[in-house]
């Protein structure tokens, strides 16, 4: 076969790379929409067994190709991360697997999507509206991870979270509880009773108002002086 012609195939590359460029930003956007679809309304459905948990994992999946368009280019260890952690859930979701692996896969899916975020909006050059929103989706993937260690350490330690009406809890029911302590809300039905659960609740809550008060306080300063 003919070698490819450099000449059409660098104009092709560069296309390609604009277009990488163009979407880098609004992909940010788009993963926080997402996100909000994940977290408020996916996944209480599927503990309510309104839907499935493989709806979850394919959402999921859908954001982890999302956040492979927000890294910058130079970033290809964190790409090949993210596209690695695409191909395990959809195994896990096509071919089934144990929970507890399903479980990790997510975590790990979770952690690869805040880090691409976080390396897209934090070594940003410049910060616009996509990057503020983009800190919004690093903030609440922190409940998401939060709420893996919790499932994790009630798995471990049965009994280590007790509710008022007694009952076991569920998956969505400890993302309630990962989102009411990172906001420090705390209703007060869902309560950490192990010196280890309520050490882990404690560190979610300070890193909660940390990242309010420092990191997304200083990234709307910097786009406000823009």
């Amino acid at each position: 076969m003919p070698a490819a012609d450099p000449v059409t195939a660098a104009p092709l590359t560069e296309r390609l790379e604009r277009w990488q460029d163009r979407i880098r930003e609004p992909s940010l956007t788009v993963l926080l929409l997402g996100q909000v679809l994940l977290l408020f309304v996916v996944t209480p459905l599927s503990s309510a067994r309104v839907l499935t948990y493989a709806s979850v994992n394919a959402l999921q999946i859908l954001l982890l190709f999302i956040a492979s368009f927000a890294l910058p280019r130079r970033s290809k260890m964190l790409r090949g991360l993210v596209l690695v952690c695409v191909a395990a859930m959809l195994g896990v979701t096509f071919v089934g697997s144990n929970q507890y692996i399903g479980l990790l896969l997510r975590m790990v899916g979770t952690l690869s999507i805040t880090l691409a975020v976080g390396r897209a909006v934090f070594q940003a050059q410049r910060i616009t509206t996509h990057q503020l929103l983009g800190a919004v989706v690093v903030y609440l993937n922190m409940a998401l991870l939060f709420m893996g260690g919790f499932i994790a350490l009630n798995t471990v330690l049965p009994g280590a979270f007790t509710t008022v009406a007694g009952a076991a809890l569920k998956p969505g029911e400890l993302l309630y509880f990962s989102l009411t302590t990172l906001t420090s809300t705390g209703y007060g039905d869902i309560v950490p009773v192990h010196p280890l659960a309520r050490s882990l609740a404690n560190l979610e809550a300070v890193l909660g108002q940390l990242f309010l008060a420092i990191l997304l306080a200083r990234l709307v300063s910097q786009h406000t002086q823009r």
